[in-house]
């Protein structure tokens, strides 16, 4: 990567570093008053170590598994299913059958979905008879304490979460347990989409694998749709996976969790199959198999035919495959929507949850997910901890022609190509709502619950994520709160509760492959009052980012970063708001607005890439102000300064104790407070000799192998 800085400023050079320290300052860019600081600037007392801290007293109480005897239901796995070393499972026990018109069968593309959800359903059943009336009572009182106070631009929120983590409100049983079958053959579960009731946990245990099926079907029931599995749903509009359901579901729920030591495995690296022979299915020949417009009417349409799917035309003697999910993915993200603008990817997601209070996410490893891992909204108390993700797995790369299981253009499966595949995508609700809670697939309780729409009292903790897009994005995309209220869909202040600290925060996880921890790119409903500490990253496309643009606009404030090691990352620090170009809402451009955005002691190992970028006045043919990125950086350095290529525009920032080539330029209209110096000792700054740890193994065979990373 080449070194120096964009935009006409002078970059670091071999000539500037031999100089004396204070020839330097003047010939290289430094200067300035620098009011006392010494050139090697660091936070006083001990260096921390990234990577190694095991309890933190800011943090609330680890989660834990249930008890034995917590345990509403046990289901072994069949013996039929039995999963390979490398994750997968072998075709005979979930086979294709290749040809337009071909169908296979329930018993084998979905034959477990049925006792689970039963199992979920009658123990949903059994806590709401036992604390649902309880739970009811608390909220009334709540409820009727918070009319009464009248509180102007705050909605309703009922009984907080807090109130209902006391064991009073946890019955006597609540877990669905999934486990290797007694046999000791057979560790494999394939289910369709499954709703997780108030209240229960569903618990898959060490060494099972929950598959999702590969039954388009399933995810798209109703012949009048909406369609699963396509591109487009015609020829002006793209497909959503909006569109599908989600392997597993859950809203208005209390004290919900999906852990375990086992994996959740979508498989959407393997060929989409169908159990009704008139859905149309995409082949990696570009044709169809038929028309949604004749499918939803029970008939086959003709070859040559027009898909409306995405396809070209209907072929009914194509012996090609049937594509995957992640072949729909890369067409309709990176194909057509690059021509037409139009395309996007109907493809299920791995786990939805909307409105909930106290929801939980422990120990447990996903893998290779269709479309987004984790898409929690509204949910006061989310707790994700000790969560393994891997995206692509090993598993992607087996199938029985032993040829790498390549995408429908030949490529196989890396970081870049398995597109849309973000790990956690937490954010606010689009309002507040009153509702009873789902006490089972088809059930509910007799009385209602408030939610108030915010994402509040979310830990993100001690988790290894490694995936194709964002590894975990915080969304200020839906704002609950009364118009003109002026507050935040995402605020790290709102309601925090007595066993933590801070309300939002992302702390002591490794970070592999992905974009990092961002924030956006909906920002348009805010994002304020953040903490990122003790956070690696090893390969990522991106470290620490926040992105929008003036499609979704919207303030990002109060974001602090602080002790965090980056490694061999191609952009470490990439904060934008011209993340795309997206057509402007109706009402006009929605304007980005970062500031107070704050680093600590962030370090940066390897050749990368840095981004700060405010927005500019009068952009796009508007009259606007400009809306300069406003940030401190106190101690951020680069072993590689010579290495650094760095962006600036429409910024205000105030530096120390940073080795990173960040200058005042005024054609780029930045500013600088404080001076850029080599002269840093950067091992005084933040140990970054034990942060990069190999992936921990997690049941099967693991994509990254080892290193000598030091544990």
């Amino acid at each position: 990567m080449k070194s120096g800085i964009k935009q006409g400023n002078p970059g670091w050079t071999q000539a500037c570093v031999a100089l004396p320290l204070a020839v330097m300052l003047a010939a290289c860019g430094g200067g300035g008053d620098t009011k006392g600081e010494t050139a090697t600037s660091y936070t006083p007392g001990s260096v921390f170590q990234v990577g190694t801290t095991a309890f933190d007293p800011d943090l609330p109480a680890e989660p834990s598994l249930p008890k034995d005897t917590q345990v509403c239901a046990t289901l072994e796995a069949s013996t039929n299913l039995v999963r390979r070393p490398d994750g997968s499972l072998p075709p005979e026990a979930d086979p294709s059958k290749a040809g337009v018109g071909v169908a296979v069968t329930t018993a084998t593309a979905n034959p477990d979905q049925a006792r689970i959800q039963a199992a979920l359903d009658a123990c949903g059943t059994f806590v709401d008879a036992e604390v649902g009336a309880k739970i009811a009572a608390a909220d009334a009182a709540a409820t009727a304490a918070q009319k009464t106070a009248n509180v102007k631009n705050v909605n309703i929120a009922g009984v907080s979460g807090e109130e209902l983590a006391k064991p009073e409100y946890r019955a006597s049983k609540y877990a669905v347990r999934l486990v290797v079958n007694k046999s000791g053959v057979g560790d494999g579960f394939i289910s369709g989409p499954l709703t997780l009731p108030s209240g229960v946990t569903l618990w898959i245990d060490k060494g099972v694998t929950l598959y999702a099926s590969r039954d388009v079907t399933t995810y798209s029931p109703n012949p009048a749709g909406p369609y699963c599995g396509n591109t487009a749903v015609s020829s002006t509009k793209a497909g959503s996976s909006g569109n599908c359901s989600a392997l597993i579901n859950g809203t208005n729920m209390v004290n919900s969790a999906v852990m375990g030591d086992g994996s959740i495995d979508s498989r959407a690296y393997a060929e989409i199959v169908t159990t009704n022979k008139l859905y149309p299915l995409m082949k990696v020949d570009m044709t169809c198999s038929n028309t949604y417009a004749a499918y939803a009417t029970g008939k086959q349409a003709a070859d040559g035919v027009s898909c409306d799917n995405g396809g070209t035309t209907v072929d009914s003697k194509s012996s090609a495959r049937n594509m995957s999910w992640w072949d729909l993915a890369f067409l309709g993200n990176m194909v057509q929507n690059g021509v037409t603008g139009t395309g996007s990817q109907s493809n299920f997601r791995m786990m939805v949850f909307n409105y909930a209070k106290n929801l939980t996410l422990y120990r447990i490893s996903l893998n290779n997910s269709a479309n987004f891992h984790v898409v929690p909204s509204g949910v006061d108390g989310l707790t994700v901890w000790g969560v393994k993700v891997q995206t692509p797995t090993l598993a992607a790369f087996a199938n029985p022609a032993g040829n790498g299981n390549p995408l429908y253009n030949g490529e196989t499966y890396n970081a870049d190509n398995v597109k849309n595949t973000d790990a956690f995508d937490p954010g606010a609700a689009g309002k507040a709502i009153s509702g009873k809670l789902a006490t089972g697939s088809n059930t509910t309780s007799s009385g209602a619950m408030s939610f108030d729409g915010y994402l509040k009292n979310f830990v993100f903790a001690y988790n290894f994520v490694s995936t194709g897009d964002d590894d975990v994005a915080l969304k200020g995309s839906a704002n609950p709160s009364p118009a003109g209220s002026g507050l935040f869909a995402i605020d790290g202040k709102r309601d925090v509760r007595a066993d933590r600290k801070n309300g939002i925060v992302i702390a002591h996880n490794h970070i592999y492959w992905g974009h990092g921890i961002s924030v956006g790119s909906e920002t348009n409903a805010g994002v304020t009052n953040v903490e990122v500490y003790d956070n690696s990253f090893t390969h990522s496309e991106e470290g620490l980012r926040i992105k929008s643009d003036y499609a979704r606009g919207g303030e990002v404030s109060n974001i602090h970063y602080r002790n965090i090691c980056i490694r061999d990352a191609q952009n470490a620090l990439l904060f934008t708001p011209y993340y795309s170009t997206k057509a402007l809402p109706a009402g006009g451009p929605l304007y980005p607005n970062f500031h107070d955005i704050t680093l600590d002691n962030v370090r940066i190992l390897g050749n990368t890439a840095i981004k700060l970028q405010g927005f500019k006045a009068n952009t796009g043919g508007f009259t606007n102000p400009q809306f300069p990125l406003v940030m401190n950086l106190n101690n951020v350095v680069t072993d590689s300064p010579n290495g650094t290529t760095m962006t600036s525009s429409d910024a205000n920032l105030t530096i120390k104790g940073t080795n990173l080539p960040i200058f005042a330029n005024a054609a780029e209209r930045v500013t600088v407070a404080g001076t850029a110096t080599q002269a840093v000792d950067v091992d005084k700054v933040v140990d970054c000799s034990r942060a990069f740890v190999d992936f921990p193994a997690i049941g099967q065979s693991n994509l990254f192998g080892s290193t000598w990373d030091k544990k």
